[in-house]
């Protein structure tokens, strides 16, 4: 049975599109069929996936106009294959239009489930990279998926906005639009362990949620090295396969596998 995980957070630069480029690398390493897929109008995951989003077409923005239209859309035309084990059904800058669009649109929390119902059978993963808000967007990410990781960056600002994502999933369980939707776990990303700061918040975090909530092991630690894998248009399982943050996808992707 296909897994469909979000990788949400409404904050920035807490790692989202770094945490899903890599766990699709690192699971399709694995011998996974997986597809990411990248909702987000900045187009990261797209460009990570060394891809330019302004000289591509169809995406999954052509999916999405064709059902606020009223057609039928076919994805599969805008999914495609990486240098790497996975599958990207990638976005453009026109998504930020979409988001408007879907307010008058009927169902309109259930169009991404629509929009994957077709290719879902064809893949073991689908990894969704969330926009950073709390948005329409967002609710459908939620809506199609099994279950949901959520980043976070140890600094402080970004600590306190996981009670923000957690009461969104509660949202869409009570309101039926996915009540069996999961949270696969807290992942702890861009961690400098060496600071006094930085040690203070895991403690934190661990002490909020982590009787309730999963919280992943190893931490990502922050290195250059994923700054520099992105502009080279690879996951860090490509550009520095035996590095510190490689092997800690690795491992993450096994527990996700493993169901641990």
């Amino acid at each position: 049975m296909t897994k469909i995980i979000a990788v949400a957070m409404q904050k920035g630069g807490v790692g989202k599109t770094t945490t899903t480029i890599n766990l699709a690398a690192a699971l399709g390493e694995m011998g996974y069929r997986v597809l990411a897929v990248d909702l987000d109008p900045q187009c990261n995951l797209t460009q990570h996936s060394g891809f330019d989003p302004d000289n591509l077409s169809p995406t999954i923005y052509d999916a999405f106009k064709a059902e606020i239209d009223g057609y039928e859309s076919d994805v599969i035309g805008s999914i495609y294959e990486t240098d790497e084990k996975f599958h990207l059904l990638p976005a453009q800058a026109e998504m930020s239009l979409i988001e408007l669009s879907l307010i008058n649109t009927l169902s309109r929390e259930r169009v991404l489930t629509t929009i994957l119902s077709s290719v879902i059978n064809q893949y073991d993963y689908i990894l969704i990279d969330c926009n950073p808000s709390l948005g329409l967007l967002v609710v459908n990410a939620l809506t199609a998926a099994s279950s949901v990781i959520i980043p976070i960056q140890t600094e402080y600002l970004a600590a306190r906005g996981a009670l923000m994502i957690l009461s969104s999933i509660e949202t869409v369980r009570r309101k039926k639009l996915n009540a069996n939707l999961d949270i696969e776990g807290i992942l702890l990303t861009m961690a400098d362990t060496r600071t006094t700061l930085t040690r203070d918040i895991l403690a934190a975090i661990d002490n909020q949620y982590g009787d309730g909530i999963r919280i992943f092991e190893p931490i990502v630690k922050r290195s250059v090295r994923f700054a520099e894998s992105a502009v080279a248009g690879q996951s860090i399982i490509a550009y520095d396969g035996n590095g510190q943050g490689a092997n800690a996808y690795r491992q993450i992707a096994k527990q996700i596998a493993e169901g641990s």
